[in-house]
């Protein structure tokens, strides 16, 4: 059987991009996911308020993403420092996930200053790796390279999670305070599978570098960029829905630890569910990487952002019926089976709609600028990480149901404002402009 991108030519480089993707799911799944939120919560900051603090600081690390990106990704793109961007970031996260180990009880401010740098450097880190899609395939091969790509990563992620439960039950971590040495082991993951990316990932030069200060010469090139909107249309209408759907994509990371917890899982429970979620998000990558770029771009998130309405509604109504279920005397919890349907929905949908939007941004970017472009695709995911504030203070204050209903909002607005979107003028505008480059630089 062969793999889907077994025909693409650079196979050394893509499978180097490949172990990157594989590199940074120790920290996306193991600390923001399963590991650090629960040990903040719990251990660090054991208050009535953890909710709400955590999502400030998960926002709070976002925001400085935010401000960072479209410069870093107007710099790299002008100076060709792409590949020296991503490592350098890589391993300034691999080594504070390992610091996270020296955390104990109440140490607030210490954590802040450990994993605020670390959340920073792996999100723009994830700017500068897809930054180097349009140059490892063909516009009509993207959406195959990522949601391969996405599909070997999720895999790792399994991997990942069957590690962590097999160690939680091995040496009986019985609390999240016992997690210090599976920050150290998510640490040491990403150093090792960094290493091929540092070996073999090349860097086209597809610009001429410009005369003077970086950062001047940066902002220069983002108000070019503005100036451009009306060009880009198309991709600036994605990249809005993409900041509404990437409300609850980000709330589900940051707090789908926390979430199960407060249902009556247990810890080893909370583990298996996000190995389900995990398992159905490898299914989820299958349908970018072989139908994407048959049915179209457009077509696909449209198709799976109605999946995430239901996976949202569905969540959101159970723990309605939990709740309400927790208040009757004796109490009356509903059964956790309906829980592991969701996680397979919000998997799947988790999965494929990362892996699909991130080759359509690449479909819809000229290659001449697509640090830049994926720079400002991270803008608008890690400023979608606002939502975690609000969701935090109504998790705490108003009640799981209520939180969980606005997701559905957002989805639905990500739903409305796709379907703005022209593909082929798109695709044709990033042609043209990659055409005029060519012929600047000849």
């Amino acid at each position: 059987m062969k793999l889907p991108i077994s025909h693409l030519p650079n196979q050394g480089q893509i499978w180097s991009w490949i172990s990157f993707d594989v590199a940074n799911q120790s920290f996306t799944l193991l600390i923001n996911t399963v590991l650090f939120s629960r040990f903040f919560t719990s251990v660090v900051y054991n208050h009535p308020d953890s909710n709400t603090v955590w999502g400030y600081i998960f926002a709070g690390s976002m925001l400085l993403v935010v401000l960072a990106s479209p410069i870093a990704g107007a710099i790299a793109d002008d100076r060709s420092w792409k590949k020296e961007s991503l490592l350098i970031t890589g391993v300034i996260c691999a080594i504070l996930t390992c610091t996270l180990a020296i955390l104990q009880p109440g140490q607030l401010w210490l954590a802040i200053l450990l994993y605020i740098p670390a959340n920073f450097c792996f999100n723009i880190g994830e700017n500068f790796l897809a930054s180097f899609l349009p140059q490892l395939a063909k516009r009509e091969d993207m959406a195959r390279v990522s949601g391969f790509s996405w599909c070997i990563a999720y895999a790792a992620a399994l991997l990942l999670l069957i590690i962590t439960a097999g160690s939680i039950l091995l040496f009986k971590l019985n609390s999240a305070a016992d997690y210090g040495g599976l920050f150290i082991f998510a640490g040491v993951w990403f150093l090792v599978f960094i290493i091929p990316t540092l070996l073999y990932l090349k860097e086209d030069k597809t610009n001429a570098p410009s005369v003077g200060n970086p950062i001047i010469i940066g902002f220069k090139r983002l108000a070019a960029s503005a100036r451009s909107t009306a060009q880009f249309r198309d991709l600036a209408l994605l990249l809005l829905g993409s900041f509404f759907y990437g409300v609850a994509m980000t709330v589900v990371i940051a707090f789908a630890s926390i979430l199960v917890s407060n249902l009556g899982f247990t810890d080893i429970q909370g583990v298996i569910f996000i190995a389900v979620v995990t398992l159905a998000g490898v299914g989820g990558t299958i349908i970018p990487a072989l139908f994407q770029d048959r049915i179209g771009h457009k077509r696909t998130i449209l198709s799976l952002l109605v999946v995430w309405m239901l996976a949202t509604l569905g969540f959101a109504y159970y723990a309605y019926t939990f709740q309400q279920g927790a208040k009757q005397t004796p109490p009356h919890i509903p059964p956790q089976w309906p829980m592991w349907f969701f996680a397979c929905l919000v998997g799947f949908g988790l999965g494929a709609l990362g892996s699909a939007n991130r080759a359509f941004v690449g479909f819809l970017a000229p290659q001449s600028r697509s640090a830049e472009v994926f720079g400002l695709w991270g803008l608008v995911f890690k400023l979608a990480a606002i939502g975690t504030v609000p969701f935090g203070l109504m998790m705490d204050r108003v009640g799981m149901p209520a939180a969980l209903l606005t997701l559905t909002g957002f989805v639905t607005a990500g739903f409305a404002v796709t379907l703005l979107v022209d593909e082929k003028r798109g695709g044709a505008t990033a042609r043209d402009e990659d055409a005029r480059t060519a012929q600047t630089l000849a």
